[in-house]
């Protein structure tokens, strides 16, 4: 089982006659990703990389079934963009777009929840199910199907973060990219809920900086009763107080915002923290060997 996206979903790009929109539609297939088609007003009932460009989302659903859409487009349209998809019933829309306004974030973060749906971004690279499907822009061979649901912060970090549990033969059911803008579509603890709902993943793997709360979801969840064990790479170690650093949401305003107040907290729930990358691996080994113990006690 996969969460939110699969072999059996179609993708639908918003944007698809731009240059990334086409790029995009390239890489989706190549990786398998049943991409059905996309939308332009200005092109519409033209073929781009031999997908068909419908007037509207409604139409592209109404001709392709597609369930999921992937918006490339300026960021100040995409607040329309996004609430056309969710009102025409595309049950999952990703937003990779970052300099959102944060009014818009919480309009659309609002349309999703009105119409049932859920909305990933912005500022993130998308979402991915090893080996079966994506929505997004990040590099394929970093993944490699296994038991790890992962959530990341970071676009890049969840890039280097997988490519090296991939490498120690430690594979994915789900990457979400929940993104590192202060309102975010999907929050850590909704992610969180999605895979603690799939039988498939059996530990998670949180990829969190300083600055926000979502640590302290991260923890919560932890310390919960029959909670799937946890890793966390928490990264921003030397982040000087008041300073920005990379992404909207990671900055230090008082001491909850800290490297060191975050990996307190989640040590004390339990997670398994670390605040390299190279300790990565083992902290992620660590929680998987929880799980066998766990079962072990109630063979």
């Amino acid at each position: 089982m996969s969460v939110l996206i699969d072999q059996t979903s179609r993708v639908i790009i918003q944007g698809l006659t731009g240059n990334v929109g086409r790029f995009s539609a390239r890489d989706l297939i190549a990786y398998g990703t049943r991409v059905a088609g996309g939308t332009s007003t200005s092109k519409a009932d033209t073929e781009v990389e031999g997908l068909p460009v419908f007037p509207s989302v409604r139409a592209a659903r109404e001709s392709t079934g597609a369930d999921v859409s992937l918006v490339y487009v300026p960021a100040a349209t995409a607040l329309d963009h996004v609430i056309e998809a969710f009102e025409a019933g595309v049950r999952l829309v990703v937003y990779p777009g970052d300099g959102l306004p944060v009014q818009d974030a919480i309009e659309m973060r609002a349309a999703a929840k009105a119409n049932g749906g859920v909305l990933i971004g912005p500022n993130t690279p998308g979402i991915i199910s090893p080996g079966k499907a994506k929505a997004g822009f990040m590099p394929s061979f970093c993944y490699t199907q296994g038991p790890l649901g992962v959530i990341s912060r970071s676009g890049s970090l969840s890039y280097e973060a997988c490519f090296r549990l991939t490498g120690a033969g430690l594979g994915q059911t789900t990457v979400i990219g929940i993104g590192g803008d202060a309102i975010k579509g999907l929050t850590a603890s909704e992610a969180l809920a999605l895979l603690h709902a799939d039988p498939d993943t059996h530990a998670i793997v949180y990829l969190g900086e300083i600055g926000g709360q979502d640590e302290y979801e991260v923890a919560a969840y932890a310390a919960r009763s029959g909670a799937k064990p946890l890793a966390a790479l928490i990264i921003g170690r030397q982040a000087p107080p008041g300073k920005k650093m990379g992404h909207a949401g990671a900055l230090i305003g008082s001491h909850a915002d800290t490297h060191a107040a975050k990996m307190k907290a989640l040590n004390k729930a339990g997670v398994y923290a670390t605040g390299t990358v190279t300790g990565l691996v083992t902290a992620v080994n660590a929680a998987l060997a929880g799980v066998k113990l766990a079962r072990a006690r109630t063979a």
